[in-house]
């Protein structure tokens, strides 16, 4: 089983989220573990066409699920969910919830959902685990500011039997090295990574 996989899901390459997304890795490989760096941006993932095959698609698996599965990543950007112990999510807060392409690939996951609903053992006796997120805002304040990316992300994890942990948020993370000028908030991203890998080994 994969160790742990880290997904960098900004758009913008070398921001908050790419060195969040290193310092987890970091911290992993401190703490005696492996961890792959996912950058979603170097992939293509195409928009859910509601098509309803997946839905009809009983028991099939792997690309086949899906009508789209042979013409872009998004399978591939799965597959490290059934097979890692630990999974870590490094985003930016776009008006109040995930960037596009996130939400995007997210959505794309209406197959496993399907799965997992229907009760296929494939993916419905994978073992549970727990997934970490680090989410970062430009807005200094909102009390609601990561409500909708977190029920979005506890449901989407749900299909892979993954828990989310609470997630380590930050507020006032706007330009691109705002993060490396805060040696406290990246104490704080090493520490969960340290911590989440000790737990899972």
């Amino acid at each position: 089983m994969t160790h742990s996989v880290i997904y960098a899901c900004s758009h913008r390459r070398g921001g908050n989220s790419d060195r969040a997304a290193q310092l987890l890795a970091q911290a992993v490989t401190e703490a005696g573990g492996s961890a792959e760096v996912i950058y979603l941006r170097n992939h293509t993932v195409l928009p859910c066409l509601a098509c309803g095959h997946c839905d009809e698609a009983h028991m099939k698996q792997g690309k086949a699920r899906c009508v789209l599965g042979e013409q872009d990543d998004a399978y591939a950007l799965f597959s490290p969910l059934f097979t890692a112990r630990t999974v870590f999510f490094t985003a930016p807060i776009y008006f109040y919830h995930l960037p596009s392409l996130f939400k995007t690939w997210i959505d794309r996951s209406q197959q496993f959902w399907t799965a997992k609903h229907t009760g296929e053992p494939w993916i419905a006796d994978l073992p549970k685990r727990t997934a970490h997120t680090v989410l970062h805002a430009g807005r200094p304040t909102g009390d609601k500011l990561f409500d909708g990316a977190t029920l979005t992300l506890k449901y989407f994890l749900h299909s892979f039997n993954l828990t989310l942990a609470t997630p380590l948020v930050f507020r006032g993370l706007d330009h691109r090295d705002d993060l490396k000028a805060a040696p406290s908030f990246e104490q704080q991203i090493l520490d969960l990574g340290r911590t989440a890998s000790a737990s899972a080994q």
